[in-house]
C-alpha cells in the first residue's frame, strides 16, 4: 500500500469512527489497531467499556491447492483481519444493559463498515450475546499436567533456566526465552494449519506479549523438545487455581503423554459474521451450487432477508431476492432459514444446517481453535 492509499484509508476510517460516535452516542478511543468503546454521558460508578482487539486470523483456503497426499501448510490458509470483543464493567442493571446494546451495536456497525468478515468474543453467557447474532464456534478443553512427569521441582528448575530431562533422555523441558519466540510461532502455525480451518496467526510479538501478560498473572510458557526439535508447548498458571490456558503439540499422542483432559469440553468462544460480502469471498463449493436462504440478523440489516447464495470453486456471494413471489403467485420458500450466528457456526464447522448433498458440497473453514483470553 503506497502513501496515498494509506492516507485515503486513514481518512475513511476517521469518517467511519465519527459517524459511529454520532449514530450510537458512543466514544471511541484508539490504541494502535485496537479500539475502546464507551457510552457517552454514562454516570455509573462502574462504567461499561467494550474493547475491540485486532487480530490476524487464518482461515483455510478452499478448494485446497493441488497435489495429492500433500500435507497442509501455511500456503493453504488465507490471512484475514478480525477483532476480538471484550466487555468490562458489565452487570445486570437496566442502565448497563442499555449501554451494552449501544456499545455492541456500535462495534458491529463499525466492523461492518470497515469490511471485517467476522468478529469473536469469549463468554460462558451465550444468552447475553445471542440476541446480537453471536453463536458458539469453539469448545475449550480443560487440561491438567501429568504430575508424575511435571513435578514441582522440575517446573521450578525450568523456570530457573535449566533444561530439564523428562521421561526419556532426549525429551527436555524448558521455559520460553526471547530466542525461542519466532521458532515457537513458526511451530504453532505449522501445526494448527494442518488441523484447523480457523485460528489466530502467531508471530514473535504475539508470544512476547502473551509471555508478559502470563507472567503478570502467575503464568509460564513451557516448551518440550525432542533433542533440538520442538514437539509442543503449554501455558501453565500456578496460582490459587492451577490451569492450562492453551497447549499445542505436533500430534495427539504427545498431548496424551504429557497432559490429561479432565473435563468435557465446554463452549467458550462465540462469533458472528459482520460483513457478509467479505466473509463469503472465502467460502466456495465443489462445482456450482445455489441455495435459497433466509437469513435473520436483527443488528445489521444488510445481512437480513431472503437471498440466493451462489457458490463455485472461486468463492461465493449472496443476492437479495427482490420479488418474494414466484410467477404463479405463490410465496418463494427458502431451502433453509437460519440466524447470522447459525450461518457463522455452520461455516466454522460447529453445527450442521441441513443434511443434503448440496450442503455437503460447500467447503467449510473449520474447525476453529481459539484460545485467546480477553
Amino acid at each position: 500500500m503506497d502513501m496515498e492509499q494509506i492516507v485515503k484509508s486513514d481518512v475513511i476510517e476517521k469518517a467511519i469512527r465519527s459517524g459511529i460516535e454520532t449514530e450510537f452516542q458512543v466514544a471511541l478511543a484508539c490504541d494502535g489497531d485496537d479500539i475502546v468503546f464507551t457510552a457517552k454521558e454514562e454516570n455509573s460508578a462502574n462504567p461499561l467499556s467494550l474493547s475491540q482487539v485486532h487480530y490476524a486470523a487464518a482461515i483455510r483456503r478452499n478448494p485446497p491447492l493441488s497435489g495429492q497426499n500433500r500435507a497442509l501448510c501455511m500456503a493453504d490458509i488465507v490471512r484475514v483481519n478480525t477483532n476480538y470483543i471484550a466487555v468490562s464493567g458489565i452487570d445486570d442493571s437496566v442502565e448497563q444493559n442499555e449501554n451494552l446494546k449501544r456499545l455492541l451495536r456500535g462495534s458491529l456497525a463499525y466492523q461492518n463498515r470497515m469490511q471485517i468478515p467476522f468478529t469473536m468474543l469469549n463468554s460462558d453467557q451465550s444468552e447475553r450475546f445471542e440476541p446480537y447474532g453471536f453463536h458458539y464456534i469453539y469448545n475449550a478443553p480443560c487440561y491438567k499436567l501429568h504430575k508424575e512427569i511435571f513435578t514441582a521441582e522440575r517446573l521450578q528448575q525450568a523456570v530457573e533456566g535449566e533444561r530439564v530431562v523428562l521421561d526419556k533422555p532426549n525429551i527436555t523441558l524448558s521455559v520460553l526465552d526471547k530466542n525461542g519466540l519466532l521458532p515457537l510461532a513458526h511451530f504453532v502455525n505449522a501445526v494448527l494449519c494442518k488441523k484447523y480451518g480457523l485460528f489466530i496467526i502467531r508471530n514473535a510479538l504475539y508470544f512476547e506479549n502473551l509471555q508478559k501478560k502470563a507472567a503478570e498473572n502467575g503464568g509460564t510458557i513451557y516448551q518440550i523438545k525432542e533433542g533440538s526439535r520442538l514437539i509442543g508447548y503449554f501455558l501453565y498458571y500456578n496460582g490459587e487455581k492451577e490451569w492450562i490456558s492453551e497447549a499445542v503439540f505436533e500430534d495427539e499422542e504427545n498431548i496424551a503423554c504429557y497432559l490429561e483432559e479432565v473435563e468435557p469440553r465446554k463452549p467458550r468462544v462465540l462469533a458472528r459474521i459482520v460483513n457478509l460480502h467479505e466473509m463469503l469471498k472465502h467460502i466456495s463449493s465443489k462445482g456450482k451450487v445455489t441455495v435459497a436462504i433466509r437469513l435473520i440478523d436483527p443488528i445489521i440489516m444488510e445481512n437480513d432477508g431472503l437471498f440466493i447464495w451462489y457458490l463455485d470453486e472461486k468463492g461465493s456471494y449472496m443476492e437479495r431476492v427482490q420479488k418474494t413471489q414466484t410467477e404463479d403467485g405463490s410465496a418463494m420458500r427458502p431451502e433453509i432459514t437460519t440466524t447470522i450466528g447459525g450461518l457463522t457456526a455452520f461455516l466454522f464447522e460447529y453445527i450442521k444446517l441441513k443434511d443434503s448433498l448440496k450442503f455437503e458440497s460447500i467447503y467449510l473453514t473449520g474447525p476453529a481453535w481459539i484460545t485467546e483470553q480477553m
